[in-house]
């Protein structure tokens, strides 16, 4: 279970390292199994490259190895992509985490599998390639996906997109090796998406509260379904619709935080931040959150918060 970090921002724009820390503490105690900076949520693509340079830092030094440390590498040609995971392997990163070229990318297979194929070779981590539909403009093909298993030092898949069905078809493909793990970035999915093979997921409501994740990868990883089921239907819609309320997830993520005292609601620009109305909005929201929460047994539902955030 991997948690998408936002990136936590003072008023000035620059990254909240004590806060972000904090944050990483919080997830480790909870007990995820790896961390996810500077990907979408984490705005990773939006950030200088000095700010990206000392999130990545911060990250490895607040990690110090306890969980699986993934870093977003995406940009829009080989070289740029290169130049990440150069700074996130000096950082102490485990792996990279890239989409397609995101700028005018065409919607070809041959073409696709020669940027992951020429990435992986020449990177100094492990990858992972990332379908993000709404950002690189397609979803991956079976055709690509399957490319992608035979592609030295490309590790896994995550997914980010609401085709049930496509997702479900890859994570019960025979032919994915076991080395090639597949995750599902829609947390909405998660549960169901278990019992066809998944092997997580990477949450962005896991920011708020990654225990009811935690607890549903180990109920999916000993085969009880029932209990997958009884998490996916109580705690995870209120988290999902927690994540939705704003045009963005950090967005929303953010207005929680600030909410619960433990960072504040800033974006980097242009990326919207919430208004004071919309603080009202996640109020509710976050409320509804608790309200699930407060029904779990306590092995589920208790959050270790060493401070705040």
């Amino acid at each position: 279970m991997v948690t998408a970090l936002v990136t936590p921002l003072s008023p000035d724009g620059r990254p909240d390292l004590p806060a972000l820390e904090r944050l990483i503490e919080r997830q480790v105690a909870a007990g995820v199994h790896g961390l996810f900076v500077l990907g979408s949520v984490g705005e990773g693509p939006l950030l200088g490259d000095a700010e990206y340079r000392e999130v990545a830092r911060c990250a490895a030094r607040a990690v110090r190895g306890r969980s699986l440390l993934l870093g977003g590498a995406s940009d829009n040609s080989v070289g740029r992509v290169l130049e990440r995971l150069h700074w996130l392997a000096e950082a102490g990163v485990a792996a990279g985490v890239l989409t397609l070229p995101y700028y005018g990318w065409p919607p070809r297979v041959p073409e696709s599998v020669g940027f992951f194929r020429t990435v992986a070779a020449r990177s100094p981590l492990p990858i992972v390639a990332y379908d993000l539909a709404k950002a690189v403009g397609w979803q991956m093909p079976p055709a690509l996906v399957t490319a992608l298993f035979e592609i030295p030092n490309l590790l896994g898949l995550k997914c980010t997109h609401g085709d049930f069905a496509a997702m479900a078809a890859i994570a019960a493909m025979p032919e994915r090796p076991a080395h090639f793990s597949f995750l599902p970035g829609n947390s909405r999915l998660a549960g169901r998406l278990y019992a066809h093979g998944a092997d997580g997921v990477v949450s962005t409501p896991a920011n708020v509260h990654p225990e009811p994740f935690v607890a549903m990868y180990r109920a999916a990883m000993e085969g009880r379904f029932d209990r997958v089921a009884e998490l996916d239907q109580t705690v995870v819609p209120p988290l999902a619709d927690l994540i939705e309320r704003l045009p963005t997830g950090a967005a929303s993520i953010k207005a929680a935080f600030e909410l619960k005292g433990w960072a504040g609601r800033h974006t980097v620009p242009p990326w919207p931040q919430a208004g004071d109305q919309e603080m009202e909005t996640i109020r509710q929201a976050l409320a509804a959150v608790e309200s699930s929460l407060a029904g779990l047994p306590a092995r589920d539902a208790a959050v270790h918060d060493p401070g705040k955030v």
